[in-house]
């Protein structure tokens, strides 16, 4: 009978070594896909760079001091942009508050934004936009996130906020909140064509927050961009630079064009290619539509035997009309001996 017993015993503990268990008690941290899929929406914005510095905090949920700012990048460029905005809400379902701390005192998880003039955690989250075969159509830029008592989870939940920017976490019974009313709450989708797609949210993707149950901190989203309701903008001709014209690097030339909309013409973009149309920079992005000229400064360094400007119009939609110049030469500087002084000449 006692070898029974221990022979029932061992059996015991060898089923219960099969047997799967629940995790140990912790923070088991949510991604609420209905919150997404109920605040998911289209809208466009014009942005223009910043003038000054301020911080995002001061004007806070939104200034778009920050928006294209290089560290941030959250839309293509200046001028309007078609954007996917969306909630992100995520929920500590567990049994203990996650406990992150001071952002000061974790720099593996934290870096200082210079723009924002705060901390942010820069690894929270991934936002996409996927096609129907789950290719990358648009990823969202960077993300960085305050991990904070937002709103409470429930009716249910007792006792104020615990933890904020300064000492960050996430109570039992609280969610973390990012509206979709907040800079670069979104993923833009500007020159995405109309369509069907997916937008897939994955918070916490590489694991570094505590997480009793990393199954359900992913979300896909099906999204539809639809067709334009109005015909796109149409740039008809750029009289300048004309072509094969040559112009010295370091002076002023004057880039027309004329363009027109069926209905507005909201911002307007100049670009520059140095290699005949194979590489493209921006020189302005957020022309007021009712402009037909932009004076640039050839920079010194500046040269090209075959350089062309494109000029882009942008209507309420954010729909595009383009136009490529002729080729043309820019010239390199050439200083006069003995003098230190470069000749410039006048066109």
């Amino acid at each position: 009978m006692i070898l029974c017993c221990r022979r029932l015993a061992c059996v015991a503990v060898a089923l219960a070594l099969l047997v799967p268990t629940r995790a140990l008690a912790g923070p088991e941290l949510e991604l609420d896909v209905e919150r997404i899929e109920s605040s998911v929406l289209i809208e466009t914005e014009v942005f223009h760079p910043p003038s000054g510095r301020v911080r995002l905090d001061q004007i806070a949920p939104v200034s778009g001091n920050c928006v294209l700012d290089p560290t941030e990048a959250c839309v293509g460029g200046p001028g309007i942009r078609k954007l996917l905005r969306f909630d992100a809400l995520i929920h500590n379902r567990g049994d203990e508050d996650l406990v992150v701390g001071d952002p000061e005192d974790l720099p593996h998880l934290f870096e200082f934004s210079e723009c924002h003039g705060h901390f942010h955690f820069a690894q929270a989250s991934v936002y996409e936009l996927l096609d129907d075969d789950g290719e990358l159509v648009a990823p969202g830029r960077k993300q960085g996130f305050c991990l904070e008592d937002s709103v409470p989870s429930d009716r249910n939940t007792r006792g104020g906020r615990k933890y904020e920017c300064e000492r960050q976490g996430l109570q039992i019974g609280w969610a973390d909140l990012y509206p979709k009313e907040l800079d670069c709450q979104w993923i833009d989708v500007t020159d995405v064509p109309p369509g069907d797609y997916t937008l897939r949210v994955h918070w916490n993707p590489n694991g570094l927050l505590e997480d009793d149950d990393m199954t359900n901190n992913e979300g896909f989203v099906a999204v539809t961009l639809e067709e334009p309701q109005s015909a796109a903008p149409e740039v008809a001709r750029i009289w300048r630079p004309t072509g094969f014209a040559s112009y010295s690097a370091g002076r002023t030339i004057f880039i027309q064009w004329s363009s027109s909309d069926d209905e507005e013409i909201i911002s307007q973009e100049v670009w520059f290619s140095p290699d005949d149309g194979e590489t493209w920079e921006q020189l302005v992005g957020d022309l007021d539509g009712d402009r037909s000229w932009y004076a640039w400064s050839i920079p010194r360094s500046v040269t090209a035997s075959r350089g062309r400007i494109r000029v882009v119009a942008r209507d309420t939609e954010a729909q595009k009309g383009e136009e490529v110049s002729a080729p043309f030469r820019i010239r390199e500087v050439r200083g006069i001996r003995g003098t230190g002084r470069v000749p410039v000449r006048l066109r």
